[in-house]
């Protein structure tokens, strides 16, 4: 998920860029650019959670993801952000002691709450291009499973420290309502138990033993929300 939202990031830069310039070429009256004012803002959002299963395939699947965000503006283009969202995922869970079909014990449902802090930047400040403002972040947070039992191989998610970055686009047509569209990678760090190295008499295990215990995951969020600014006064 790394390269798409780098991709999507220079390129919210690169149009931000290119506009920039426009400016000094427009009366007021005529001009793209709308200034917006506003000291706070709440989001409520949905969206889909991709889903990185990792190397044993025990990873929470794809699904659908609901959220609220709130943001304080420190000044300019900066914004201090925060997320609370959970993903309503699924996940398959394996057993280490069995071979064949057998090893395969099915689907599980299993929450996964995402939350995360961090600084969003208005690449065009406190300025609208035609009532929009590309927007880029990064933060740091905790993904975590709500406290499930780890599954009979032994493996859970848990509660693990996550580094999310992202981009996308504000829509602020004016007042106090606006919309945004976002793209993260929310990255936590899966660990395998013991007994997945583990070969059962008869069969294979999970994972090889030349395979890394702990894994990197990286996990797209694409949300579509609504949010409520509270206007500087």
């Amino acid at each position: 998920m790394i390269r798409p939202c780098a991709v999507l990031s220079l390129a919210a830069v690169a149009a931000c860029a290119a506009a920039l310039p426009a400016q000094a070429g427009h009366l007021p009256t005529n001009s793209p650019y709308e200034d917006f004012s506003y000291k706070q803002e709440v989001t409520l959002y949905t969206g889909w959670f991709t889903g990185a299963t990792g190397r044993a395939g025990v990873g929470p699947q794809g699904a659908p993801l609901l959220g609220a965000r709130y943001a304080l503006h420190l000044g300019g283009p900066v914004e201090l952000s925060a997320h609370v969202a959970r993903a309503f995922s699924d996940r398959l869970v394996l057993s280490p002691a069995d071979t064949g079909a057998a090893r395969n014990r099915g689907t599980f449902s299993v929450p996964l709450y995402l939350a995360d802090v961090g600084l969003t930047f208005n690449l065009t400040g406190e300025k609208s291009w035609h009532h929009l403002v590309p927007i880029f972040g990064f933060g740091g947070g905790l993904v975590s499973d709500g406290g499930t039992q780890k599954d009979v191989g032994d493996f859970g998610i848990g509660t693990t420290f996550a580094i999310t970055f992202g981009t996308g686009i504000r829509y602020v047509p004016g007042g106090s309502w606006s919309a945004r569209l976002e793209i993260a990678d929310y990255m936590y760090q899966a660990q395998y138990p013991n007994t997945y190295f583990a070969a059962p008499v008869g069969g294979t295990s999970i994972l090889p033993a030349t395979s890394g215990q702990n894994q990197w995951l990286h996990n797209g969020v694409f949300t579509l929300g609504v949010s409520y600014m509270f206007r500087s006064r």
